[in-house]
């Protein structure tokens, strides 16, 4: 129950910061409010340049500053570059599950990470094109405890839904939508959800499916069309049948394929996304 809530809650914060300037400060707070994060760092790495800082608040005892020193050279010994560099499979990952054995005699912790003051570290490795990731890099502090299974577990939960966020918003997020300002960004998003899936779904589910994604639990959503939650149910599981995903987090990830790949504001995110997508995979097929 508490995954299936982060991840609700995690998808309507990020589909509203989608777009905006401040997206990375948006990601890094939303996945703050899921769990305790000491220090937050994205960054767009590519091989064989300097990584780039899309955001950073590593806050050490020696200050931002030390950031400058990873970005002047450190980097070609960090474990998460080599991993993001070297074409491995996108996904979650954990410091003390890649470094070598050897990590905390190596150069790199002796004059770098250890005077950041992290004991523990897990990173999102996203890929926006052949040469280029997103890595999103999540902390505790040595005055903290190590991430426990439970929220190791909640991270991978929410995977998806920060993947195709990530995604959207730095590759293939619409050009006219990248410096909307928040109004007309909710504006453009009420309307998506508004009418997500009108040529695919009958009325009753185009209801659940909005009332979904604007992150109502069964029960609430049943409150607010005054039906039982297990007819709510009944009403999700042939959403997910007939838009072919299996979860929440996939439905999320559908509507921000949908909103992102959309012709026109005014009409349902799926008409366009079908046509170039389901008639070619036989799913997603209008009723």
């Amino acid at each position: 129950m508490m995954q299936s809530f982060s991840s609700s809650q995690l998808a309507i914060s990020l589909i509203a910061a989608m777009g905006r300037l401040d997206f990375q400060e948006k990601l890094t707070q939303s996945l703050k409010e899921q769990l305790r994060i000491d220090a937050g760092l994205i960054l767009l790495v590519r091989k064989g340049s300097q990584p780039r800082v899309l955001f950073n608040d590593w806050r050490t005892a020696r200050g931002l500053s030390d950031i400058q020193a990873y970005l002047n050279g450190s980097y070609r010994q960090d474990p998460f570059y080599h991993l993001a560099t070297d074409d491995e499979r996108d996904g979650l990952y954990r410091l003390n599950q890649i470094a070598p054995d050897s990590f905390t005699q190596g150069a790199y912790y002796r004059d770098y990470y250890r005077h950041c003051g992290l004991m523990d570290e897990f990173n999102y490795l996203i890929t926006l094109d052949h040469r280029t990731k997103v890595a999103i890099s999540l902390c505790r502090s040595q005055d903290s405890s190590m991430f426990n299974p439970e929220e190791v577990e909640l991270l991978r939960s929410i995977s998806p839904v920060v993947e195709a966020a990530v995604v959207r918003h730095w590759r293939d997020l619409r050009p006219e939508l990248i410096d909307a300002d928040a109004g007309m960004l909710k504006s453009v998003l009420a309307r998506a959800i508004g009418s997500f899936g009108k040529t695919i779904l009958t009325e009753r589910e185009c209801q659940v499916a909005q009332l979904v994604l604007r992150g109502y639990s069964l029960k609430g959503a049943a409150e607010v069309l005054g039906i039982s939650p297990a007819t709510v149910k009944l009403h999700r599981r042939n959403i997910y049948s007939k838009l072919d995903v299996n979860s929440q987090a996939e439905l999320f990830s559908l509507f921000i394929d949908a909103v992102s790949s959309a012709t026109h504001h005014h009409e349902d995110p799926l008409a366009s996304y079908v046509s170039r997508r389901g008639m070619l995979t036989g799913t997603l097929m209008p009723t």
